[in-house]
């Protein structure tokens, strides 16, 4: 049974207080979140703590999509980032942090092989748990998707997991290149690529 009437739009600065808690959320116990913290108890704290600076970056220049519910609670976002290139080096906490450190070790493999030709890069995209399954991943997509195609641009993204894989398959994605390998058993990230004509 899929989410009826999904509203997708840009968040906005002035919902990033509404909106961040739900990214957290959402975000929290993906794949590789769930890497680079490995702690059920500190994840949503440190997922909060790692993420937030580059969230609002994202509403600010107008990248984060949202999933709202018609009566305007938020289910899903995704972060959509056009690209000349390679993604520019975030700041990261100097903490000495496993988990600070395991980040730069996720950014550090997947800018090695991010493409150099001007794309928008879907950096990351989830659901809140209890809402996943439903459609709004779909949604997300499409909206994306038509913007991407809009600019004449190709999108490019990592698959976390087997299923978000089938997914993006779905959606004209083709896996590009081999799988990116975290160290210390991390999960196998697939790039994905999705051309300016779609599938």
């Amino acid at each position: 049974m899929s989410m009826p009437h999904l509203i997708v739009r840009p968040s906005v600065p002035s919902e990033f207080t509404s909106v961040l808690p739900v990214c957290v959320e959402a975000f929290a116990d993906e794949a590789v979140s769930a890497w680079v913290e490995p702690e059920p108890g500190r994840r949503k704290e440190h997922t909060r703590e790692l993420f937030e600076p580059a969230l609002r970056a994202a509403v600010d220049a107008g990248q984060l999509l949202v999933a709202f519910l018609p009566g305007g609670d938020p289910v899903a976002a995704s972060v959509w980032v056009d690209l000349d290139g390679a993604p520019p080096e975030p700041e990261l906490p100097d903490d000495g942090r496993s988990a600070s450190r395991r980040l730069a070790a996720v950014l550090a493999a997947t800018d090695a092989r991010h493409p150099d030709v001007s794309h928008v890069y879907l950096s990351a995209m989830a659901a809140l748990p209890h809402r996943r399954g439903l459609g709004a991943g779909t949604a997300l997509l499409r909206h994306g998707l038509e913007r991407a195609q809009g600019l004449g641009l190709p999108v490019y993204l990592e698959a976390s997991t087997p299923q978000n894989r089938k997914l993006y398959a779905r959606h004209g994605f083709q896996d590009h290149g081999e799988p990116i390998p975290l160290p210390e058993g991390g999960p196998l990230l697939q790039p994905m690529w999705r051309g300016v004509d779609g599938p």
